[in-house]
C-alpha cells in the first residue's frame, strides 16, 4: 500500500513498542498486494469527500480506502499494530510486481449502469483479496451486493449511519439484538 513516507515514519515511530497483542494472531500475509479489483457507483458528494481527504492525508484514494475497510473487517487497533510492526497493509512489497489472476476465483461482477440522479462516480480501486473477500462476506450477510455494501460503508465513513443505504441499516439492528441478548436484561 503507498502512504507518504514521512507519514509512514511519524506513524511507525509513534507506535512502536506501545501496541499490545491482545487478540488470537490473525493471518495478515498478502494484505500488501492489491490484487483484487473494486468496483463501486459513488454519489458526487462522496466522491468529492474523498478526494478533500486524500489531499489532507497525503494519500491516494485507493491506499486511504484500502486502510478504512482494512479497520473495518479487522479493527482499527490492529490496522495500527501493523503499522508499528510494518506488516499486513504495510509489509515492504518485493521488487517483483505481477497481476494474479485466480481461473478458479469468484465470477467477475455483471456491469450494472449507474443511477445517474444518485450514484454516478465510477469508483475503480485494487485491493487486497482478502479485504474484498472479507467485503463479500460482510455483503453477503447483509443480503445485498458487494458494490451496495462497499458504496454504504463509504458513505457512512464520511457522513455517518444515516447516509448508509436501507439494507445496511438493517444489519444493525441484528447486530444490536445480538449484543443486547448476550449483554442480558439491564438491573439499573
Amino acid at each position: 500500500m503507498r502512504i507518504s513516507h514521512s507519514t509512514m515514519a511519524g506513524l511507525q515511530l509513534s507506535t512502536v513498542g506501545r501496541l499490545s497483542e491482545l487478540i488470537p494472531p490473525r493471518d495478515y500475509s498478502n494484505l500488501n498486494q492489491q490484487d483484487c479489483q473494486l468496483r463501486v457507483w459513488l454519489p458526487d458528494p462522496a466522491k468529492q469527500a474523498l478526494e478533500e481527504l486524500c489531499e489532507i492525508n497525503e494519500m491516494s484514494m485507493t491506499a486511504y480506502l484500502t486502510e478504512y475497510f482494512a479497520s473495518y473487517l479487522f479493527g482499527h487497533h490492529e490496522v495500527m499494530r501493523m503499522r508499528a510492526n510494518r506488516s499486513g497493509l504495510y509489509e515492504p512489497e518485493s521488487e517483483s510486481r505481477y497481476c494474479a489472476i485466480d481461473p478458479d476465483g469468484p465470477e467477475p461482477e455483471p456491469e450494472v449502469a449507474p443511477n445517474l440522479g444518485k450514484n454516478i462516480f465510477a469508483l475503480k480501486i485494487w485491493v487486497p483479496e482478502k479485504i474484498k473477500n472479507g467485503l463479500r462476506f460482510q455483503a453477503d450477510r447483509a443480503g445485498i451486493t458487494l458494490g451496495e455494501f462497499s458504496r454504504s460503508l463509504i458513505c457512512s465513513h464520511l457522513f455517518g449511519c444515516e447516509f448508509a443505504s436501507a439494507p445496511f441499516k438493517g444489519t444493525t439492528s441484528l447486530v444490536d439484538s445480538i449484543a443486547r441478548e448476550w449483554e442480558g436484561p439491564c438491573d439499573d
